[in-house]
């Protein structure tokens, strides 16, 4: 199991202030944080700062909290039923390791933080430059503690930074001739932070496969395609790199075989997870990663989407198209797609109005795929819209990779928020407000983590159905090609045998 902590920007602005002192004395504060469980990594989602009052601690040499500072932290925990994170800053720069004080320190917080809490204590340590060090410490047996170090620290706001475990982090692999002009774009130092963001894309159709792909030959390692969907015959003439024998095959499996054979380093990993964002293995496939592109055009998906930006502060990349033709003009009548990102710190999918509430309700009961249901709908419900094209799903894709290198890169500081392409004005629009509106229910979820999560998991039907589809079609394949090595096998034994009888009766009549 891997360990993460994940922080908002103006949260981190506020430690930052407090921690990093011009005298260069050491401080230190306490933090909670709700509890975040993926697949394969744990996170800690810091969702309040307790910060220390006169007489919480001691500032002379090594500093140190006092009892009252402790029981006050431990009573909120309890009340709020949240973990405890200690804090505390060093003077050096860089990802900190752990002085004998340090762990000391520690490992007497830790039996009685799990004892109050029932969860595990997080200790953080903070350089000098800003750069966030943090661990884990887990109770394996009785009085014994093993600390673990995470993975990354997340900074999410209006960009998104992160801090790195060196030990973990592989340097030195774009000193390559396959990714000279990218790394000449941008440099060495913020290619490696790139490529080690772990990446996932809900929806693995004509702008997820594209984007999949862009993301691969920038050099992202790890990417997950989230997609429970079937290929069918009517996606030919969207899906970059299908052909007519991938029909019945999940779209996450097909696509993870397609993206592995365009490899360019061997550290690169691409994992299918066919199910649905809604179902729990699909849910938690996407809380594990560290940036999310959504590519679906479903309420459903994008509200638990929603979500997960704001509960988990994981920012989901969000993108659609909406074109139509026209019987007048007998031609296009119009085409237009929007990306932007959403997180805190940013407007979310339902303040966009990629999504409302009410067909969010419809899409769960199943009405959206009543096809009698549907032609009561009026003519302009998204239901009824025409579907995009390739041309047009190439530019989505392309504006969305755009706000992912610009979310992380933030060159000259600049952070642009949404972005919609006019294609008959040529026109793109970014007139568009960049925070939620005041009265926006998701900015209460903001670091919920697993708190939502039972709210948010329920049965998906037709994943459920896609997935014994696939499952007897790779089932008759499997049966056809054994059928078929069989049958070659008797035709070779039997040429064998012929020959054989062949030379066999020559000899005789000689």
């Amino acid at each position: 199991m891997n360990y993460s902590v994940v922080i908002q920007e103006v949260t981190n602005a506020i430690l930052k202030d407090h921690l990093i002192r011009e005298d260069g004395q050491e401080d230190l504060c306490f933090a909670l944080y709700s509890y975040g469980r993926g697949l394969t990594r744990i996170t800690g989602i810091i969702n309040d700062i307790i910060l220390p009052e006169d007489g919480d601690r001691n500032l002379q040499g090594n500093v140190s909290f006092n009892p009252q500072y402790l029981d006050k932290i431990t009573a909120t925990a309890l009340k709020q039923g949240k973990g405890i994170i200690f804090i505390h800053s060093h003077p050096g720069k860089g990802w900190q390791g752990m002085s004998r004080d340090d762990v000391n320190t520690e490992q007497m917080l830790a039996p009685r933080v799990k004892t109050v809490t029932k969860l595990p204590l997080i200790g953080m340590t903070i350089g000098s430059d800003g750069i966030w060090s943090a661990r884990f410490w887990n109770k394996t047996g009785p009085n014994q503690y093993v600390r673990k170090t995470c993975e990354s620290v997340r900074v999410v706001g209006k960009s998104f930074t992160t801090s790195w475990d060196p030990s973990l982090v592989t340097h030195s692999l774009f000193k390559r001739e396959e990714f000279s002009r990218t790394v000449s774009a941008w440099g060495e130092r913020q290619q490696n932070n790139l490529s080690n963001i772990k990446v996932g894309i809900v929806g693995i159709g004509s702008v997820g496969s594209q984007i999949a792909e862009g993301l691969l030959r920038t050099g992202i390692q790890n990417i997950t395609l989230i997609d429970f969907d079937l290929v069918e015959k009517k996606n030919l003439d969207r899906l970059h790199g299908i052909t007519y024998k991938d029909i019945g095959y999940l779209k996450s499996d097909v696509f993870s075989s397609l993206l592995a054979r365009y490899k360019l380093l061997p550290s690169q990993t691409i994992r299918s997870v066919p199910f649905s964002i809604v179902e729990e293995h699909g849910f938690n496939s996407a809380i594990d990663c560290d940036i999310l592109f959504c590519c679906v055009d479903r309420p459903w998906p994008r509200f638990v989407l929603n979500c997960i930006s704001y509960a988990y502060l994981i920012p989901v990349i969000d993108g659609g198209i909406d074109a139509a033709y026209s019987l007048k003009s007998d031609n296009l009548d119009y085409a237009r797609w929007r990306s932007y990102t959403a997180n805190p710190g940013r407007r979310c999918m339902k303040c966009m109005e990629q999504y409302k509430p009410e067909d969010v309700a419809l899409e769960q009961s199943g009405l959206l795929e009543d096809s009698k249901y549907i032609q009561g709908l009026p003519s302009n419900h998204f239901s009824n819209r025409g579907e995009n094209v390739y041309a047009f799903s190439l530019a989505l894709a392309g504006l969305m990779l755009q706000q992912f290198l610009s979310l992380v890169l933030r060159p000259r500081r600049v952070y642009y928020g949404p972005k919609e392409m006019d294609f008959v004005t040529g026109n793109i629009d970014s007139g568009f407000k960049f925070d939620c509106e005041s009265n926006c229910e998701f900015t209460t979820m903001i670091g919920m983590g697993d708190t939502l999560k039972k709210s948010l998991i329920q049965r998906h039907p037709i994943a459920e159905h896609s997935r014994l589809k696939a499952n007897k079609i790779k089932e008759q394949n499997r049966i056809q090609t054994r059928i078929n090595s069989i049958f070659i096998a008797g035709i070779s034994t039997f040429r064998q045998l012929k020959s054989y009888f062949h030379i066999k009766g020559t000899k005789s009549r000689r």
